[in-house]
């Protein structure tokens, strides 16, 4: 079954977990803020059977609901982001940790929407500003063509939503990172220093050089999610005000069709922008991080030697 097959939840629905029906987590589907998605809480009191424990995994909770897991995109979990390639992530077979005393374990899976229309070609990948932002109804039933467009801009703009959960999370990665780069581009203090030889201060300036060109590669990234074409104060608002005044009624607008392809740009230009901070984080931050550690560790080393000798 596919997730657009069913109506989104009004509450919290049960999902047994075991064929006698004892053992039972909760699941929402397609809440507001996730459409395209479906939210599980699983108690503690399921956790307590060592047989269902083992065997509860996100693959057998999504099975569990009755829909293909090979359509999952990604899932949230203590706040970290999996990716589920296809279906194919041995992760999803992992079975479930349990939550601490006293809370409940709470997943997020945002589902690969349903494709069962034809999107027309981007005529221009770059981002346009030309959205019709007095664009108007026009009157009477929409026409098959305007209806497959309504469907394809809602399609596009559940994806919007699903990456900027997935910008959200990387927003936070990215500002952890720059603290604790910051942190590490400092001065050697006085017993460190003491401890140096002429290579091992050319090294940790140049381990100093790297920290602040990552250091300014990150704030890039952070200042296109912050304030670029994806934010706020970028187009976001156009598409949303689009989405809400004409996609949710399923009213057709003069421009509908040109729309499909501005909206599939955005999300191209969300999926640039997102690609664009993972790749700074693991090229630049990551590398900046281990050199200056690797610096670190071997003047602590030396200082160590030296104390043990005195």
């Amino acid at each position: 079954m596919q997730l657009a097959q069913r109506n989104p939840s009004l509450n919290w629905e049960p999902l047994p977990l075991d064929s006698s029906g004892q053992h039972v987590a909760w699941v929402w589907f397609r809440p507001a803020s996730m459409p395209y998605g479906l939210m599980l809480v699983v108690p503690p009191t399921v956790f307590v059977d060592a047989q269902v424990a083992a065997g509860l995994s996100v693959r057998q909770l999504i099975l569990a609901t009755g829909l293909d897991e090979e359509r999952i995109l990604y899932w949230t979990f203590n706040g970290l982001s999996f990716d589920a390639a296809g279906g194919s992530s041995p992760m999803l077979d992992q079975p479930v940790p349990p939550p601490h005393p006293g809370t409940n374990v709470n997943i997020s899976v945002w589902i690969e929407p349903a494709q069962s229309f034809a999107i027309p070609p981007i005529v221009n990948t770059a981002p346009t500003a030309a959205i019709p932002q007095t664009a108007f109804a026009i009157g009477g039933t929409a026409s098959g063509s305007d209806a497959r467009s309504l469907e394809a801009i809602d399609s596009h703009w559940g994806a919007i939503l699903q990456m900027e959960v997935r910008i959200a999370s990387i927003r936070k990665e990215l500002g952890g990172n720059i603290s604790r780069l910051n942190s590490l581009n400092r001065d050697l203090n006085s017993d460190e220093r003491r401890t140096c030889d002429s290579k091992d201060l050319q090294a940790w300036t140049d381990a100093r050089r790297w920290l602040r060109d990552s250091i300014s590669s990150l704030s890039r990234s952070v200042k296109e999610i912050d304030t670029g074409i994806t934010s706020g104060a970028g187009q976001r608002h156009k598409f949303e005000e689009i989405y809400r005044k004409y996609i949710i009624p399923k009213v057709p607008f003069a421009g509908v069709a040109q729309s499909v392809n501005e909206f599939e740009s955005y999300r191209k230009t969300m999926q640039n922008v997102l690609s664009a901070a993972q790749a700074s984080i693991a090229k630049s931050g990551r590398e900046a991080e281990s050199r200056a550690n690797a610096v670190l560790t071997r003047i602590t080393a030396k200082m160590r030697s030296i104390r043990r000798k005195d």
